[in-house]
Order: C-alpha cells, then structure tokens, then sequence
C-alpha cells in the first residue's frame, strides 16, 4: 500500500485512534531497534527488561555505571549474553532519561520522600514532622 494511501488514512483516524496508532508503531520500531528488550504488562512493573528474562535493563546500567566491565556483570547473569547486554546498554542510550529516572525512583532517598519518612539513628522509620 503507497505511503500517501496510508497517510490519507490515518488522517480519517479520530485523535484516540490516532495517538493508539502512534503507539503501536513506535512499540514496533523499538521491537526493531532493540530484539533483546521487551517491556511487558505484569513484568517488572511493565519495565524494561532482557526479552525471556525478569532481568530489568536498569539492573544492568546500575552495574555498568558501577565501573563494572560487560564480562563481569554477566558473570551474574548466566543466561544473558553480550548481544542482550549491548542492547541494554543501547536502550538505555535511547531513552536514558526514563532509565535515570527509574533508577532513582529506586533509592531509598526517593522512596523516604514519597512517603513522608525519616530514619531515626536506630533504623526506624518514622513519620517527617517538618514536612
């Protein structure tokens, strides 16, 4: 079907439709760009991660920005190659804003500031009066 057919098409398309469209294609070229990265509803909180695996790209990026060389975060993930580790670290090139994001939601600071908490000098968590 020629370029301009489809383009007329969508164009008849209601927003909604539209922006699902959008969607699916950007899924579709990110499936291309990345075959090792799968994102699925359910997994990891529908996060990123190694396709077949519960492994999140995050995990991965977490190590390499550690110092850790390829060959040795993988020594950890026997069922991962280089292959999946290179497009991990390729996807976290194209959308490492998200990826950043993410990780930082994941440490402790962030998740005192979300709800509210402080840690007292013995470890207990407890409610922040100052905020």
């Amino acid at each position: 079907m020629p370029l301009q057919s489809l383009t007329e098409q969508a164009l008849e398309l209601s927003v909604e439709k539209r922006l699902l469209l959008i969607a699916s294609i950007e899924s579709t070229l990110s499936a291309i760009r990345h075959p090792h990265i799968a994102q699925t509803p359910g997994v990891c909180g529908g996060r990123p991660t190694i396709k077949g695996t519960r492994v999140p790209v995050k995990a991965l990026i977490n190590y390499h920005h550690m110092g850790y060389q390829p060959a040795e975060i993988l020594a950890g993930y026997p069922g991962i190659g280089m292959a999946q580790f290179y497009d991990a670290l390729s996807y976290y090139y194209d959308y490492q804003a998200e990826i950043d994001a993410d990780i930082e939601a994941d440490k402790p600071e962030s998740f005192l500031k979300q709800f509210n908490l402080v840690m007292d000098e013995d470890g207990t968590l407890i409610q922040n009066s100052e905020a």
